[in-house]
């Protein structure tokens, strides 16, 4: 189930997916309720006021909890959404205040200066689809800017007087930025299970079946797809914000591509 989803966010852009996910489980939950009537309620007369209460309050129920756990998990998701752009700027901070400081220290940070700069192109340009598509990796490029980043910046530092204060700042910035970049690979992998997609879809397959207990008309059935529809749009939206390095709602990578001035 997280493989078709996956494929699913990575094939289309974020407007088809809210239009493909409300048609899928507008039909889906439809058809559900016509078999469900044909094949079975009809079957089955002389239900009593007990039974269709009974029935309503089950029904009522399961749309609640789905209902309740789509809201969750969107707003989980926003959350998630927010969390990880404020660590990229945080990154884009890090990256902009070591720049600073190696032009501070001038001719003799050159080459870490390029191996920084290098560094942040190669995260907008190659680590940011990566992270975009299932499944999500770093990219090599990006480690081997940031190893030699690394050396450059601790041959710098060998050249610096022991007090200078700049030796420490170096490195700590430096290990700033190869924090922040481990946690977007954590944010960039999936954090719906494919266990939620399949409770979720039972939860909608017993209510569509409940649902036909009547025999389908017109105003119901369009009142029913378009209920169905709607549940199909959050999962969309769940979908658009698993991923915050995918689609058009996702983390700009302009924040590291411009950290260190256009």
């Amino acid at each position: 189930m997280s493989d078709l989803v996956d494929a699913l966010g990575n094939a289309l852009p974020d407007l088809a997916i809210l239009a493909v996910c409300a048609l899928g489980f507008g039909l889906f939950g439809e058809a559900v309720a016509w078999l469900s009537n044909r094949l079975w309620f009809r079957r089955w007369g002389g239900r009593t006021p007990f039974d269709d209460k009974l029935g309503d309050t089950a029904h009522a129920s399961l749309l609640a909890l789905s209902a309740f756990i789509l809201a969750l998990m969107v707003t989980n998701g926003f959350a998630s959404l927010a969390r990880t752009e404020d660590n990229v700027r945080q990154e884009g901070v890090a990256i902009h205040a070591l720049g600073r400081d190696f032009d501070a220290l001038g001719p003799p940070s050159a080459a870490a200066k390029a191996a920084l700069a290098a560094y942040a192109a190669d995260v907008a340009g190659d680590e940011w689809p990566r992270l975009a598509t299932a499944p999500n990796t770093l990219s090599p490029l990006v480690g081997r800017d940031l190893d030699t980043l690394w050396t450059r910046l601790r041959a710098l530092q060998k050249s610096l007087n022991p007090g200078d204060p700049s030796r420490a700042d170096l490195a700590l910035y430096a290990q700033r930025i190869e924090s922040m970049r481990q946690m977007r690979l954590s944010s960039s992998t999936t954090n719906v299970t494919g266990e939620f997609w399949l409770i979720l879809l039972i939860f909608v397959a017993v209510a569509s079946f409940l649902a036909g207990r009547e025999r389908p008309k017109r105003v119901g059935v369009q009142v029913h797809m378009i209920h169905m529809a709607s549940i199909g749009l959050a999962v969309g939206l769940v979908i658009i914000l698993d991923n915050p390095f995918r689609g058009q709602t996702s983390i700009d990578p302009a924040i590291i591509a411009t950290a260190l001035g256009p």
